[in-house]
Parts: structure tokens; sequence; C-alpha cells
């Protein structure tokens, strides 16, 4: 069996050849470890992969030859070493050094484990008085400083200024906080924390939202029978209040047009009291599947799977709902901070998903009845892919307004668009609008 190094520096080298997901990776790769083990592995690759940038300006340092002149998966080792001395303080230094070091001797020759041993003892030596990144270019700084693609860093610094850009690429690279919802169909939030307790699982209340909790540590979690019993579902707070902005009622007729993994649609079957019609869609059968047996395990019967491609029309579905969840396709650059590969996307690649996004929105206003409402959301900060497609909607459907809501938490939102930050919310990147339909 691998070590958690080698599984580790095998995830990165596969990312970098094939762009290959690093947590399909891991599920698989970490399977048979033991806990510790997985966990490091995983620690060691979502590391390096949050921090390149700033990881290879300090390997540049210290380094006698430039970074590009060196065989890549050596690289990639020496950036997990390097990760491991700056960041993970509970390690010891020399294992960190020693266990990189054969590594590269293993997938690479002694000549490069020679050079590997030098640069990290270089490194090792200077970690009370690190070289701190120019700061004269703000762009450059953002970038290599937090590791994200400077293209990004531009937009942001733009919109947000240069503390406000600085504040959220932290918080970008900052632990998430997980959050659940407790199924109100079959339990409570204080039954649901007593059992937790029993079970020697440590949860508290969410602060704002009434039916969320927030876990302490993951540790149990996943192997708890509470979640196998549908009690309890893992979602960020921002997916959670975006259905809270939509407001689902008893007895409605409600789409979810790209539904997997479910989470939305489960949060509107509890708001319905599991009444009326739900109907849930993805493009993907094997997911609509996976909707349909959650739907079992949480007691939800008003809840109809359908896969569907939501940038295709369906007639007969045209004016029979009176609320739909619309959360597009996006580039996820909302979520880097649990997604720390996502921040590898080319800025060009995203240019495709517009176009489809406001397909789908206009699919969606094609379905709701006079009267209904529809939010459309996003788990991305870029205006190109929320604001834009709004207001493109807006300019071709003078039937449509914005609507203003309220979120636990946060308030009235007046203007009727929201866009949830990391470094304010706390929440994951996210944005909303509500849009209604005129009685015509």
């Amino acid at each position: 069996m691998l070590s958690a190094r080698e599984t580790a520096l095998r995830a990165l080298i596969s990312f970098r050849r094939e762009g290959a997901w690093p947590d399909l990776y891991l599920k698989k790769a970490c399977a048979d470890m033991r806990s510790e083990e997985a966990a490091l592995a995983s620690t060691i690759t979502y590391g390096v992969l949050q921090n390149r940038a700033y990881l290879d300006f300090l390997l540049g340092k210290f380094s006698a030859r430039p970074l590009e002149k060196i065989t890549p998966q050596v690289l990639d080792a020496l950036r997990l070493g390097a990760y491991q001395l700056v960041f993970l303080t509970r390690i010891p230094h020399s294992a960190a050094v020693n266990e990189t070091v054969e590594l590269v001797k293993k997938t690479a020759n002694a000549a490069a484990a020679g050079y590997a041993n030098g640069v990290l003892r270089s490194l090792q030596r200077s970690l009370d008085d690190l070289p701190q990144v120019p700061r004269e270019k703000e762009l450059d700084y953002l970038s290599i400083r937090y590791s994200h693609p400077k293209w990004f860093a531009g937009k942001m610094n733009k919109r947000l200024g240069f503390a406000g850009c600085e504040a959220l690429l932290q918080a970008n690279n900052t632990p998430v906080p997980v959050t659940a919802r407790v199924n109100t169909l079959k339990t409570t939030r204080e039954e649901l924390l007593l059992r937790f307790a029993q079970e020697g699982i440590s949860a508290a209340p969410h602060p704002n939202l009434p039916n969320a909790i927030v876990f302490d540590s993951m540790k149990g979690v996943l192997q708890s029978d509470l979640l196998q019993q549908g009690l309890f579902y893992i979602q960020d707070v921002a997916s959670q209040l975006c259905v809270e902005a939509l407001q689902p009622k008893p007895g409605e007729t409600v789409f979810d047009l790209c539904a997997a993994p479910g989470g939305k649609s489960m949060l509107a079957a509890q708001m319905m009291e599991d009444t009326g019609r739900l109907l849930s869609m993805d493009i993907h059968p094997h997911k609509s599947d996976l909707i349909a047996k959650n739907a079992k395990i949480y007691g939800i019967t008003c809840l109809q799977t359908i896969p569907s491609d939501a940038s295709k029309l369906r007639e007969p579905l045209v004016e029979q709902a009176d609320a739909i969840v619309c959360d597009v396709p996006c580039s996820g650059m909302g979520v880097i901070r649990k997604k720390p590969d996502v921040r590898y996307k080319d800025g060009d690649q995203i240019k495709v998903l517009p176009p489809l996004q406001l397909s789908i929105l206009e699919n969606a206003g094609k379905y709701l009845k006079p009267g209904g409402r529809v939010v459309y959301s996003t788990c991305t900060v870029l205006k190109e892919e929320n604001e834009s497609i709004v207001q493109q909607f807006l300019d071709a459907h003078p039937d449509f307004t914005l609507e203003p809501f309220d979120l636990p938490g946060i308030g009235r939102v007046e203007e009727g668009m929201l866009t949830l930050w990391p470094h304010i919310h706390g929440t994951d990147g996210f944005f909303m609008a509500k849009l209604r339909k005129s009685r015509g």
C-alpha cells in the first residue's frame, strides 16, 4: 500500500498531467488506508493545490536552477515537501524533508534527490524569516501570495478594491466550516443535536438558520447512522439561503431545473411540508436516480425525478410551475475554498457558460405560471455569469421584475439580487436573484 505522501504526490501528478479531479482520485486511492493516513494524503494534496503559486515563489528563492527547468514530478514532490514545512507545523521538519527526498529518489534518481534535499534544507533554515512576495505590482502580489489566477484576482480587485480582494483570496485559503440541514420531516434540531452528542459527534446550532447545524469536525459524521436514516443533509449555508429566498409553499408546484446532487430539492420538499408537486430534473440519469433514492431516505413523497436537459424546452411543462429553483451550471469560482483545483480553470473556458445559463433561465421563465417566481443562482462570483445574465433576461422579458426577499441572518434584500462572499458572510461564494412573472 502506498504511503500518504506518495498517494498525495500521485494525485498531484495526475491532476497536472490529466486534469483528474483530486477528490475522485483520492477517494479511490485512499479507500483501504487508515483514516489518519487518508486524512494526511488529502490535506497535503489540497494544501499544495491551494498554495501552489506561493510555494513555487518560495522554492524559487532556494533553487539554484529555474523551476521551469526542473523535471515536473520532482517539482511536484518539492511542492509537497515545502507545503509540509511551511504550513503543517505538527509534522517534524526532518520527516517532511526526508520523506520528500525518498519520494524524489523513487520517482526520479539519486541526483535529483540530492538537489531536492538541498532546496528543502535551505527552506527549512529560513522558516522563521521567509522571503516576502513583492507588493509593488498589486495583481502579481495577490496572485502569487494567495495562489489564485491573475485573471481572477484582476476581476475581484476591480470589483472589491485591493483590501476586499485580498480578504476574499485569503478566505478562499482558509478551512471551511461544515454545515448541515436538519430534516424537519423526521426530527428537530434539538433532537438531532442530542443524538449527535450521544454518538460523540461535536455539533452546534447554526447562529442564523433555525434548522441548520455546524460541525466542529467531520470525525464520525459521514459514518453516522443518523445520516443513513436521512435525519440531516450536508449543505452549505448559501445553498440553503437560495431556497429560503424562493420560499416554496405547501401545495405548490415547484421545479428544480438543475437539481443534482439534490440538496435544494430536499429543502424545498421540507418547506412544502411534503405536499404539492416537486419536479426534480437533471441532465444525468444516474444523478436523477440518486436524487430519487435520497428522497426515499429522507421520507419525501412529493418529489418526482426526470432526466432532463434544462437548456431544452419541455413543452408539457410550460406555465405549470408556481416556483422554480434555477441553479445553473457555472464556473464554480465561488467554491474555491472547498475545491482548490477550481482556481486552475482557464478564464477563456468560462466564456461558453453564459449562453447556456441564459437559455436555462429562458426556459424557467416559460415554465412559470403567471404570477410565479424563480430564483436564479450560481456558485460563482463572476458578474458575467450572474448580474449580466439576469439583466439580459430582464431586458428581453418586460413581464418579469426583480423582487425583494428576506434571508435569515442577512435581512431584507431590496434590490432582489445578492452575492454572498466567503470573507463577508462566511459562506460559499454564491449569487441569487429572485424574479417574478407578471400576472398578465
